[in-house]
């Protein structure tokens, strides 16, 4: 029996061997050739020797030989995506000829989520005032600037695909995407198959690039079935792909991994972390990591301990294109991350708003679950932030975070259905980014001083005998959780 075993271990090696090809070829830039470079097929790796050469074993069935980009270049993406991909098919030789960028170490990371177009009318409105907005923003960053666009690019609508890389070159640079649950086919059936329509527009799911010393790893983590059947996490191929690369990533690097789905989901306790998060934990252990991911149309940075963190940015498209606020009461807009001189700093950009506008102030009254106080919105919150408050000149401490809903985005989204029924994943959501103090009955004035992760300060002055009268209604919800502040220290996620 174990002589028959060995037989067919043998035979299925040999028939594996011969699914297999090898390829070569060679990475350049100009007249330059490209040493260390690493090359894959999404399963195998290699890198390009002194001459910039190299060969590489792949996959009978491979659909792409791709690059990871070296920091100091770029492939060309004119086409609206970086061509760091040729594909496999037919073909034993490839030349990747780079660009030459800026060297210096110091870059910028534009992140934007969720275009999510839909319809020619949506494409419009992100052709208008996020696309003219981005690419001012671009031109004004400093060192070797890349933009990452966080999946959903379109909405079950594949074709804008093509519309949408047409589009992105305007900003004058690089913009590398990720695939969303919207960008796969609906009627297909697999975590493979129904992205077969993406990879044939975008190239590969499963990718990576340098910048300075760091790596930016691109990934899917929407392990799909069919017709909107998914579940946010990392399938073995993804984890087998980015266990590959690390092998190349030396010790001192910074990792950005680049999703569409969060890590963490906040919202679901009884199932928060998506699937494999601790073996993908596992793998880039010893690094900084960041993750910077969409989906969710809401803004949120999680912190998972000494050096992981998740920032989770709000939608460019708001709430699917209908109002100018997310469901949580988050501007549209997108992120930037700078690296100068190895220190990393990031801020929200509000389409339309100056860099500063970062903090939203509501008065006694105007909230619906803390109408008794002033409550102060702060989406790009973590806790290395502080808000904190005077009552006629005698500091109060911190405010308490609290749960509560924007009034700016309630006034949007009922402007836009005017009394219409408003779908569920439209209503407003609850966030623990709202913080809120409640004066004394003979406070005169109130003063908020809300400083940020990086030192910049923001503070109001409120006359409280402007609202002696105003009568504080609190809306009841079943659904609201007892304390936000107790949420955070329950979920683990944050250093209160």
């Amino acid at each position: 029996m174990k002589k028959f075993i060995a037989v067919l271990l043998s035979f299925i090696s040999i028939c594996t061997l011969a699914e297999a090809r090898k390829v070569s070829g060679k990475v350049i830039s100009g007249k330059e050739n490209l040493e260390g470079v690493i090359v894959t097929d999404g399963e195998h790796f290699t890198q390009t020797r002194h001459n910039g050469k190299f060969v590489l074993e792949i996959d009978e069935d491979a659909e792409f030989v791709y690059i990871v980009t070296p920091a100091g270049y770029a492939a060309d993406w004119s086409s609206g995506v970086p061509a760091f991909y040729q594909r496999a098919e037919e073909k034993d030789y490839f030349v990747f000829d780079l660009l030459k960028t800026d060297n210096s170490g110091d870059y910028s990371i534009i992140a934007v989520s969720d275009p999510q177009t839909k319809t020619k009318k949506h494409f419009s409105q992100f052709s208008a005032l996020p696309m003219d907005e981005l690419t001012e923003t671009a031109g004004k960053l400093e060192g070797a600037v890349v933009g990452v666009i966080l999946g959903d690019i379109c909405w079950d609508s594949l074709e804008l695909l093509e519309d949408y890389k047409s589009e992105i070159v305007r900003a004058g640079i690089p913009f590398y995407p990720v695939v969303g649950n919207h960008d796969h086919e609906l009627a297909a059936k697999g975590d493979i198959e129904t992205t077969a329509a993406y990879r044939k527009a975008m190239g590969p799911e499963n990718y990576a690039f340098f910048l300075g010393k760091d790596a930016v790893i691109c990934l899917d983590n929407i392990i799909y079935d069919t017709q909107k059947k998914y579940k946010e996490g990392y399938a073995p191929h993804v984890l087998a792909w980015v266990k590959g690369f690390m092998e190349y990533v030396p010790d001192e690097a910074d990792l950005y991994v680049i999703q569409h789905g969060t890590v963490f989901r906040w919202f679901t306790p009884e199932d928060p972390w998506i699937v494999a998060t601790e073996e993908f934990f596992d793998i880039v252990s010893g690094h900084k990591v960041s993750f910077i991911s969409g989906h969710t149309h809401i803004s949120n940075n999680m912190i998972y301990g000494d050096n992981i963190v998740e920032h989770n940015v709000a939608a460019i498209c708001a709430s699917w294109w209908d109002t100018y606020y997310c469901t949580d009461g988050t501007p549209c807009g997108y992120k930037v991350f700078t690296c100068k001189d190895g220190q990393t700093e990031w801020y929200y950009k509000s389409l339309g708003k100056d860099k500063d506008y970062q903090v939203e102030l509501f008065m006694p009254g105007e909230t619906p679950l803390n109408p008794e106080g002033i409550v102060v919105n702060v989406w790009d919150w973590d806790s290395a932030w502080k808000v904190e408050w005077l009552e006629d000149g005698k500091a109060m401490g911190v405010l308490e975070p609290v749960f509560d809903l924007s009034p700016n985005y309630i006034k949007d989204i009922n402007a836009a259905f005017q009394g219409k029924k408003i779908p569920g994943y439209k209503l407003p959501r609850l966030n623990w980014h709202y913080f809120s103090a409640v004066p004394g009955k003979d406070a005169q004035n109130v003063k908020v001083v809300v400083t940020g992760r990086f030192g910049q300060k923001w503070e109001y002055e409120v006359d409280m005998t402007k609202y002696k009268d105003v009568k504080a209604e609190k809306m009841v919800r079943e659904d609201l959780p007892e304390n936000a502040a107790q949420m955070l220290k329950d979920t683990g996620i944050y250093k209160m």
